[in-house]
């Protein structure tokens, strides 16, 4: 009876949790209807600065099992679904928001997933007072 050996894959998650950091700013763009754009990305703390290859391999290893490759950084919206969908699943199964080092800033990504930035000024004007509450109150996690 052969076993597979998964132990890369599950120090890849401890790494994971220990290293992913997730930002989410608005900035002035002067190609947008509004002027304005909500950015959002996902990186790491030093995996790729100072990090073992190892360390990047185990990573690696977790995440192709979510068809994800591993990146520097993490900013198209499909790339940005599938950490959601992935740290969903990982939640339910795991409660790991509790585990992730960065739990202020996946709070503020998934607000900003479930709150839709709307298109007209007025209300983008309500949503950003919403988002800067809600960071104000994260910011006491």
């Amino acid at each position: 009876m052969q076993v597979d050996d998964r132990r890369e894959e599950w120090m890849g998650l401890g790494i994971l949790l220990g290293e992913v950091r997730f930002r989410t700013w608005v900035e002035n763009r002067d190609d947008s209807k509004l002027g304005m754009r909500v950015r959002s990305s996902i990186g790491w703390r030093s995996l790729f600065s100072s990090g073992s290859m190892m360390q990047q391999s185990c990573v690696e290893r977790f995440l192709m099992s979510f068809d994800i490759e591993l990146k520097e950084k993490y900013t198209s919206q499909e790339d940005l679904f599938k950490w959601m969908v992935v740290l969903d699943k990982l939640e339910s199964m795991y409660e790991i928001s509790y585990s992730v080092s960065d739990r202020k800033g996946l709070h503020m990504i998934r607000w900003v997933f479930d709150n839709e930035v709307p298109s007209t000024w007025d209300e983008f004007i309500k949503w950003v007072e919403a988002f800067d509450e809600e960071a104000d109150m994260v910011e006491s996690f």
